[in-house]
């Protein structure tokens, strides 16, 4: 720290009156810099909570009364029940989709996307489905951080959703690590998962992704460009 007092040696030979203001002058520094310390680190908590949640979302996230987390607003003209895989190549474009129109349709009010588990390719598919509903328990804005964690990070393949790092990403998202690692160790998602498996098989879905687009049912990727005509087109109607 600086404004450091001098060394005893020094201290000893000065007169007392100025080894008092001395004193009283380190007092005010420690505290005036014990103040600064304090508000810086309650500045920085602050930031980091904020990026730990997620950041700030500039459109409507939540759950829905099933237990499902969307983004925008539940009175958008336009609805999305998405059905999909974390370990699927097609969702993960398609995701890169769905955020790249974010600005012009989600936020704008105009689309709500609801997202549902259909982890059905692979033992680590409901893992990461486990994983991603783990992470809802904390609030939907660490959910759709970990949704695009786990669809970025397929290059890493198989081990990419181990267990060590599907909880490495918990921590990375600043989420409370002891409640996520517990959640993901009992399995206490597992029954979720397998039931968010039997409602899409009923409602026709048989591989991902599969969504329904205001009733109606679409198989498979989408190209950006194709998405806006439709949701144009259907916003014309």
């Amino acid at each position: 720290m600086s404004g450091r007092g001098k060394s005893p040696s020094q201290v000893h030979h000065q007169p007392v009156r100025e080894r008092q203001g001395v004193t009283k002058a380190q007092i005010i520094l420690v505290a005036g810099t014990t103040v600064v310390a304090a508000f810086l680190l309650i500045v920085l908590n602050s930031t980091q909570l904020r990026q730990a949640g997620g950041g700030a979302f500039s459109y409507p996230i939540g759950i829905t009364q099933s237990g499902h987390p969307y983004k925008g607003p539940p009175e958008a003209p336009l609805k999305m029940e998405l059905y999909s895989d974390f370990l699927c190549g097609h969702c993960a474009e398609f995701a890169s989709v769905l955020e790249a129109i974010s600005t012009d349709y989600i936020q704008k009010g105009k689309l709500q996307l609801i997202f549902h588990n259909f982890a059905f390719l692979t033992p680590e598919s409901v893992q990461a489905a486990q994983a991603s509903l783990c992470a809802l328990d904390q609030g939907p804005a660490y959910f759709w951080r970990y949704h695009d964690l786990l669809y970025t990070s397929r290059a890493g393949g198989m081990a990419a959703y181990s267990n060590v790092r599907l909880k490495a990403y918990a921590q990375e998202l600043g989420m409370d690590t002891e409640a996520f690692n517990r959640c993901l160790d009992t399995h206490a998602k597992a029954g979720q998962v397998q039931a968010d498996l039997y409602a899409g098989i009923q409602a026709g879905v048989e591989g991902t992704p599969t969504w329904f687009l205001n009733g109606q049912k679409h198989v498979g990727f989408m190209s950006e460009d194709k998405l806006r005509n439709l949701l144009d087109s259907m916003l014309s109607q």
